[in-house]
């Protein structure tokens, strides 16, 4: 009797532990499968820095221009972010999509940079032909003269694209769709998955093309 009692007790412990091993084993495959993750709700921005590619574009464009390769458009160009906006939702759902009012601001202060460029190179020419040198606002008001508008509207119209085009940016930065969290990992829609950090403040989604860096939008 007592090794009969003795067997049903350690039956008991063994499906007792059995038991608890697969509720653990549960709680771990949805920890590691989970949807989403609290601290990643919410709306985020990236920084997109297209100083750079303005200032190839600009400068490109000067070099067309006597004397223009002695003029650089990028020592009056500050740096110009495009912000890029995500958001991410409790459902798993994703969208991104490019703050137009940045994009227009960074095409105004690029546009700016090259007038004042070119501002700079009627002064080294008016000085290379041996005339009295001129003032920026002497500069301006010439050029004025000549094209009947100010260098800004001038180029504004019929000036080079400084920054990429606004259609392949979206393209290439907007979209929508699903996001799971695989462990320390998040794969938006079926693609390949990538590790990512967060935080309050920041979340880095690193990804074999590159890496994302974020900031919490307010």
């Amino acid at each position: 009797m007592r090794r009969r009692r003795g067997q049903r007790v350690i039956v008991i412990v063994l499906m007792v532990v059995t038991l608890l091993m697969a509720a653990l084993s549960c709680a771990l495959a949805l920890q590691m499968y989970r949807r989403t993750d609290p601290s990643l709700i919410g709306k985020w921005r990236m920084r997109l820095d297209l100083t750079d590619a303005a200032r190839v574009r600009a400068n490109a464009w000067l070099r067309n221009a006597e004397l223009g390769g002695r003029v650089d458009a990028g020592d009056s160009l500050p740096q110009l972010t495009v912000w890029c906006e995500l958001k991410l939702e409790s459902d798993g759902t994703w969208t991104r999509t490019l703050d137009a009012g940045s994009l227009s601001y960074a095409e105004t202060e690029a546009r700016g940079a090259l007038a004042a460029a070119l501002n700079e190179l009627l002064r080294l020419r008016v000085e290379e032909a041996g005339r009295p040198a001129l003032t920026e606002k002497e500069a301006e008001s010439r050029i004025r003269d000549v094209l009947g508008m100010t260098t800004e509207d001038y180029l504004s119209q019929y000036g080079p694209a400084l920054l990429p085009d606004e259609g392949e940016l979206r393209r290439e930065y907007e979209g929508r769709g699903t996001y799971r969290i695989e462990g320390p990992s998040i794969r938006f829609d079926e693609k390949a998955s990538a590790r990512y950090l967060a935080d309050d403040a920041l979340l880095v989604i690193r990804a074999a093309e590159g890496t994302e860096v974020y900031e919490r939008a307010k």
